[in-house]
Order: structure tokens, then sequence, then C-alpha cells
């Protein structure tokens, strides 16, 4: 009943040409006025390409809550930044920001960006972050984060403009999941709470069209791949993503200033993960997604539809797949107000490094499955009132085969961490109501605020381990003059359960609400050097980000940031 009832309000939608386009990765500088300009309408017409590497902002993050406490509540799109640039924004040959604080010592970030020639450009960049205390009561505790990486860009390479990198990352973590006084009686610490160490090398290259003229194909490529290995766990990791788009772009009717545009996108993807005392495993997937795409002063209209396979075709979860692919976009009230809806699916799994990243403690993987969106939904409005005040409503549904979730291992024998996590699979359908809004008061004063309640029902889990029922953000921004700037935030999450190891067997247990508030201040001394101070978790509260592993309490941090 639910999906009937859905499909009938995107049929609804489409009918009027309100078919969603959703950008997340658009921002661009003023109140965002959701009408078709030169940022969200159909690109056909690319600028020059700019140099390789952009600075990156000046917000300053303490990885122990932002690294792996993420909301997931979306943000206005395109996201209205009003407040002016700080330092380190702006496009320069160097950018180094360094800092200490009480557990996060120390912090160290730059790169570089410099032409070699007029289409050649190069970019280096080098990560450290660090832990020097530990948690008190629990064993060991801590994290160092390293990655070193180089880039090259020629903006003329025959019509084309080629992109490359190398990386190599390394990630260590010290298990804190277990409090001392629990330690067996002549046990070592080190080997109750074992350090997990990772290490990534990969490459990334893109080749994209630079033509600027209708009626002439487009190319857009991109091979990603990376070589991971462990210390225990998964043990090793080879995955390779490629992708290709070819599209053609003319104006058959209307407006010349709206052309329409056909195109064909490929994607495939591979994995072959080596297991500790198990067999290899091996993963496959390609999707192909024909589409059509057109747009006029008072609407976006994007119609397609996806078709994929996985490796196990031949398995109970295999088999060809097809899947909606249609958005779109309708404004109103003189371009002031845009309702938007579409309908997509598709399969997608998420490789091993990507799921150390949410929990850097998962050690057995007993099986590797490809998730599978039988049907999603998403429709909403955006709007700015009297260009100070941008909001944003909106609704997602989604059906969703062999879902992923994190519980605590059961078994501690072995050379096994004392504790650590798991995946396991089931069957989901989620509804989730959001809603964002930025407030400009006084070009001084800038308000974010966001919140979402999300309705996970497993098909066979008592819940959904780890996500979230309700959850939001606050941030706020005062610039007093030129110089000086203030910032506060405000983070929330309830209704997080998890998935508890007692003995041999589970239980479920809910973690408590997690209330964090952070103050933090940033002094331009030049145009292009800055200092900052920041403290976040005031209220003290040890929050587990996952069982048995709390967040420290009050942090402190101060640093400097310099562009040249």
């Amino acid at each position: 009943m639910k999906i009937k009832y859905i499909a009938l309000v995107a049929s609804l939608f489409m009918s009027v040409g309100a078919i969603a386009q959703h950008n997340e990765e658009v921002t661009i500088e003023g109140a965002y006025r959701p009408k078709v300009n030169k940022v969200n309408k159909i690109v056909l017409r690319p600028e020059t390409p700019e140099q390789s590497y952009t600075m990156p902002g000046s917000e300053v993050n303490v990885l122990d809550v932002e690294r792996r406490f993420g909301l997931n509540i979306e943000k206005i799109s395109p996201l209205a930044y009003n407040t002016k640039k700080g330092a380190g924004d702006n496009l320069a040959k160097n950018f180094l920001m360094a800092g200490f604080g009480t557990r996060i010592s120390p912090l160290f970030l730059f790169n570089h960006n410099s032409s070699l020639s007029k289409s050649l450009d190069l970019s280096v960049g080098l990560k450290h972050f660090s832990s020097w205390l530990d948690i008190k009561q629990y064993a060991p505790s801590g994290f160092m984060n390293n990655a070193v990486e180089v880039g090259l860009a020629k903006r003329d390479f025959y019509d084309m403009q080629l992109r490359g990198k190398v990386y190599y990352k390394n990630d260590a973590y010290h298990y804190y999941g277990v409090k001392l006084d629990e330690i067996p009686v002549g046990a070592l610490v080190e080997k109750v709470a074992p350090q997990q160490q990772y290490n990534t090398i990969g490459a990334r290259f893109d080749l994209s069209s630079t033509t600027t003229r209708l009626g002439e194909f487009r190319h857009n490529a991109a091979l990603d791949y990376h070589y991971l290995f462990s210390k225990v766990g998964a043990g090793t990791e080879h995955f390779v993503k490629a992708n290709y788009d070819l599209a053609y772009a003319n104006s058959w009717w209307g407006k010349k200033s709206y052309p329409q545009k056909v195109g064909v996108t490929v994607d495939a993807q591979y994995g072959l993960n080596g297991f500790v005392e198990q067999a290899s495993v091996s993963r496959g997937l390609v999707r192909l997604n024909p589409y059509f795409e057109m747009s006029d002063d008072f609407y976006r209209l994007h119609l397609g539809v996806g078709f994929d396979v996985p490796s196990d075709f031949r398995s109970a979860t295999g088999g060809f797949g097809i899947y909606p692919d249609v958005k779109g976009s309708l404004f109103v009230l003189n371009n002031a107000l845009e309702f938007y809806a579409g309908l997509n699916g598709g399969r997608k799994w998420k490789s091993y490094s990507e799921l150390i990243g949410e929990n850097p403690f998962v050690y057995t993987i007993s099986d590797m499955q490809i998730t599978m969106v039988k049907l999603g939904f998403e429709g909403g409005i955006r709007t700015n009132i009297l260009n100070a005040v941008d909001l944003h409503v909106g609704v997602r549904y989604r059906n969703t085969a062999r879902d992923l979730f994190f519980r605590q291992c059961i078994n501690t024998s072995g050379d096994a961490p004392y504790n650590c996590f798991d995946v396991i699979y089931d069957d989901t359908k989620q509804v989730s109501v959001l809603g964002n809004i930025r407030w400009l008061i006084m070009d001084k004063l800038t308000v974010d605020a966001g919140f979402s309640y999300n309705k996970c029902d497993p098909a066979n889990e008592a819940h959904a381990w780890y996500r979230p029922t309700t959850e939001g953000e606050l941030k706020v921004n005062y610039r007093l003059n030129e110089s000086l700037s203030f910032d506060a935030s405000f983070l929330y999450q309830g209704g997080l359960w998890a998935h508890q190891a007692v003995g041999k067997t589970y239980q479920s247990l809910k973690l408590a609400d997690v209330y964090d508030l952070g103050l933090g201040a940033e002094y331009k001394i030049k145009d292009q050097f800055s200092v900052f101070v920041k403290a976040d978790n005031l209220l003290n509260r040890k929050y587990q980000l996952f069982v048995n592993y709390p967040v420290s309490g009050i942090e402190a941090f101060a640093g400097l940031k310099m562009a040249f």
C-alpha cells in the first residue's frame, strides 16, 4: 500500500513536470533562488577548466566527533553561503593548517598547487592527525591518520581535460572497548586491546571533454583503484571502479539557450577481498543508464532507466535488475519556489575501505553482499524568502534488500580483538522526513538548522542498529568584523540501538542520546594568516559511537592557518 501511494504521488508530480533533480555537490555564493540558471540547468557549455586544486575550507572539526558522527540530514541545494570567505579559501600556491589540542595533537595539513606550464598543473597534499591521550579507565585508546597525495592535471589534452592523482594512506587505531579493570589478571593490555592498522595505496584518473559547441559528443571517463592491506581483519582488498558517460546535446525544439540532451552512463565495479582463515571473496557489478534531459524557464526534467547485473548472476540474489531514474523540478511564483520529486533504485555495495571509514573497528567479514534498492522516492520543496532565508522540506522512501548493519563480534578467542564488529544484512523499508533552514541576519549572523525523523523497519532484526530515529543540527556563525568571527554548533541524535554480544548470544541495548555542544573563534591577523580556537563536547557527555567505544570528554583545540 505504501509503494502504491508513493507511486501515485510521484505520478502527480510528473504530470506537471515536477520530477526532481537534486545536486548535492553544487555550492554557490549568495542566497539560493531555485531557478534554472547556469548552475543547475543541463551543463552543455563548460567554462575554461580551472586549476586542478582548490584550497580546503577553513572549518576545523574535532575528529572524535566528526569522523564517525555524520548526520544524514540533507543540505539545501544549492547550499547558500552568505558569510564572507575566511583565510585559506582563496586559491594560493600553498595552504598550511596546524594545531594542538587536549587530545587531538598534532594536526597538520599542507597543500601545494602550482602550474608547471600553461596547461599542466601540479598538486601535492600532506595530512597528519593523531591523538596523544587515552580515555581514562579504558585500555589504550587513540588513533593516527596519515596521507600523502600527488596530482597532475592537463587542461588541453586533445580537446579534453586529463586529471590524475596517486595517494597513500596509513590509519592506525587502538581498540578501547574494554575497561582496564575488566582485563583478565595477567593478560597483556596490548593483547586485549590491539592496534589495528590500515594501509591504502590508490590512484584516480579523470578524462572529460572541454568542447563548448552543440551538436558534438561529450565524453567523461573516470577510473579508480586502491589496494588496502590491514594488520588484522579482512587482510587485503583490491577495488576497481570505472565510469563512462557519453552525451550528445542539441536544440531540437524550444529556446536555443535550453537545448536537449541524450546520453548513456556505464558504471563497473570489481572487488577482491582476502580474509583471515577464509577463502578470498570477489564481487562485481555493471550498470547501464541511458537518459534524456531537457529544461526551460520553469522546469527541469531527467528521464532515464537503469539496468544492472552482479557477478553472482545465477545466485538467488543475482539476475538482471531494471530500475527507474526519473527526476526533475517545477518552478513557480516567479522562480521563488521549487517543487521536486523523483524515483530511483539499483544495486550498490560498500567496499571494505568504506566500511572501516564508517566503523574502523570492523574485524570479521563473514559475508560480503551487494545491497539492492528496489525502489527509492524523494520529493520536497525548496524556497528563498526575502533573500535572507533558505528553506528546504523533503520526504524520502527506500525499500532495500540486504541493507547493511554493524554488530559486535561474539567470538573473542584466538587472535581476534577483545571487542570488535562484524556486518550483517537485512531487508529494510525506511521513511524519512527532513527539513533544513539557513537564515542570514544583518550580513553578520548566519544560522543553519536541520532536523530529520527516520523510521527504518528491518524484516528480521529487532532494530535498525546504530541508525538514529531523530537527529538534529544547529550551527551559528557570527562575524563581528573583518578580523574576528565566532561559531557555535550543537549536534543531537536519539533512538540509537546497539546489537551487543553477551556471552554467546546477543541482546538489544539502547544507547544514550547524543548531545554535543561546540564553540569556536577565528581571528584574521592578515589576509593570508589567521589563528583559531575550538572546544567540543562542552557538556562532557561520554556518549558511545559504538558499543563500548565512547568519545572523550571536553576537548579544546587551537591552531593557525596560512595561505601563501
